[in-house]
């Protein structure tokens, strides 16, 4: 799974490559936020790959919620909401975002929320789901089974297929968009959000 997801992100920042994004507020902020995603998609894989997991499973969380605020700015976000986040004042509850979206979308974001959002939360926050990967036996040492190593990397991969996809789209890019395409169809027997 870690050359897979390797590959799959060497795909998608080849061919981001050269990708220009408007200014404009409408635009500009989703594609920062789908950008943070495919970053740290990349960095969970090379923190992976050097065997530092809790650091890659703090990110998790980071991935989903970049996700849900590039999508959430990109259909809902006024002038005053970039103004906010622009000077970073913006603090509406992710819940909120998480349900106009699913209101709007009916795309199941909302129970993919319920589902992971307490064991994200307390894998960036250090809680028990982060410690009890602390020890093992009687030594404090980095105890991640390959399981939740393979679904850690499935979950970023999706999210990164997912916003690399947003921001292909919102490139208008005809090129990227059949990249994109050949992407997803070359890396679809893993693309799933179990």
């Amino acid at each position: 799974m870690l050359e897979y997801s390797l590959q799959l992100s060497k795909d998608i920042n080849k061919s981001l490559a050269g990708l220009t994004v408007k200014r404009d507020d409408e635009i500009l902020f989703p594609w920062l936020f789908h950008s943070l995603v495919i970053e740290h998609h990349r960095s969970i894989i090379v923190l992976c790959d050097n065997q530092l997991y809790s650091s890659a499973s703090s990110l998790i969380r980071c991935v989903f919620e970049a996700y849900i605020k590039g999508l959430w700015f990109a259909e809902f976000a006024t002038e005053s909401d970039f103004e906010k986040l622009k000077n970073d004042k913006f603090n509406k509850d992710f819940y909120k975002l998480v349900n106009a979206l699913e209101n709007k979308n009916k795309n199941g974001i909302k129970k993919a929320k319920e589902s992971y959002w307490p064991n994200l939360n307390s894998l960036t926050h250090s809680g028990a789901a982060q410690l009890s990967r602390r020890i093992n036996g009687t030594e404090i040492v980095s105890n991640f089974d390959d399981e939740f190593i393979q679904q850690m990397l499935r979950f970023s991969n999706n999210y990164a297929l997912l916003s690399f996809s947003e921001v292909v789209e919102m490139s208008g890019d005809c090129d990227a968009q059949e990249a994109c395409l050949i992407i997803i169809e070359k890396h679809k027997d893993t693309f799933s959000m179990t």
